[in-house]
């Protein structure tokens, strides 16, 4: 697993930027090492082979079926956008990892985009160093929709709170295109957009209440809509021994992480760090609801994850200068951590080659057809 840690050094070198303090220097210091590591990233992931991820015959056999021409309705409804990049890359004479690639930069672009946009122009390489650690090997190697979709609904999020209304809305729904699961942000962008400000706490104790009352009534609900398209996927099995203990540790740090907003910063806070504090929030109470769905649990998650990350960026900005290199440095501890962790999704590397594509079994091909046909 050595590879993967040289992407990670090569992210993390992005930290010692942060400390150059001839502001000229620092930001084109930051120009070469997003231009290089962006490209790097979005290789890395794109030339992978059918061996490293448990989503990639997956993708693969769409691929396949739409660029073969026998792909069902079911193929290019699930998600338009995939459908569409599939189609162009097929016409042009291109194979899966192209696809991979595109996905991937554009994940990664937009990720470094909401990075750029919320973060102190000194610290900008540090959050996408945590970002990075958090969402590349589980989404942009992993599930590549999600990965453009997530940082896109950060960065809808974010204008709504700056008042660029349109912008906003049409990013959300670019965001859709790519992952129809970003919906669960639309609440936070529609009471953006009619103007709410989150000035106090009791939009926090409101949202307290709603989950106390959504773990009450949730069961009962997610067996209604379990035989609706899309939301079934989630909706297989519960959470293991050893889900729950992670569930636990990962209440816990959140838990300790949105408290000091709360508790001590929540009147010195601008709008966008009072929603984000308000949607990881709303992340952490969606995970304990559903702790019992690990597939649910975990893709509520990472779609509100990176506020989470955010929260500990806010308390760099109030951290006193000397005691900054320390803070930078847990930082970097959690940032190996998430990433160590994240490992367990992926196999060994390796690089793709045409007869790759000879390892798709054809019973996934089947399982499509079965699925368009229950769709």
């Amino acid at each position: 697993m050595s590879t993967y840690f040289y992407i990670y050094g090569l992210v993390a070198a992005g930290i010692f930027i942060c400390f150059l303090d001839d502001s000229p220097l620092r930001r084109v210091a930051q120009w070469v090492y997003f231009a290089v590591t962006l490209f790097v990233l979005a290789t890395f992931a794109g030339m992978r082979s059918p061996s490293v991820d448990r989503d990639f015959k997956d993708y693969a056999t769409w691929f396949s079926l739409i660029q073969s021409g026998d792909a069902p309705k079911f193929a290019w409804m699930r998600d338009p956008a995939f459908a569409a990049f599939a189609w162009i890359a097929s016409r042009l004479g291109f194979a899966y990892p192209a696809v991979a690639f595109v996905y991937a930069l554009l994940g990664l672009v937009a990720t470094w985009r909401f990075a750029v946009a919320v973060s102190a122009r000194r610290w900008i390489t540090l959050f996408f160093y945590l970002l990075f650690c958090q969402y590349y090997i589980v989404l942009d190697m992993t599930e590549i929709r999600a990965a453009v979709a997530i940082p896109l609904m950060a960065l809808s999020l974010y204008y709504a709170s700056e008042g660029r209304r349109r912008k906003a809305a049409l990013i959300f729904l670019v965001g859709l295109f790519f992952h129809f699961s970003v919906i669960v942000a639309l609440p936070f962008l529609c009471l953006l957009l009619w103007g709410a400000r989150f000035r106090t706490r009791g939009w926090l104790y409101a949202l307290i209440a709603m989950g106390a009352l959504a773990s009450v009534t949730m069961r009962s609900v997610i067996d209604l809509l379990s035989g609706l398209y899309r939301i079934s996927e989630y909706l297989n099995g519960g959470a293991e021994e050893d889900d729950l203990r992670v569930i636990s540790w990962y209440a816990l740090a959140h838990l300790v992480v949105i408290a000091i907003p709360i508790c001590l910063l929540w009147k010195r806070l601008n709008l966008h760090q009072r929603m984000a504090t308000l949607a990881s929030s709303t992340g952490l109470m969606l995970f304990l609801i559903f702790g019992w769905n690990t597939g649910l649990a975990t893709r509520f998650l990472y779609i509100f994850d990176l506020y989470w990350l955010l929260i500990m960026m806010m308390v760099l900005d109030r951290v006193k200068r000397e005691a900054r290199v320390l803070y930078v440095a847990f930082l970097a501890l959690v940032g190996f951590a998430l990433f160590s962790k994240s490992l367990q999704y992926v196999q060994p590397y390796s690089v793709f080659h045409d007869w790759d594509v000879k390892l798709i079994p054809f019973h996934q091909a089947l399982h499509w057809a079965q699925c368009a046909q229950g769709a």
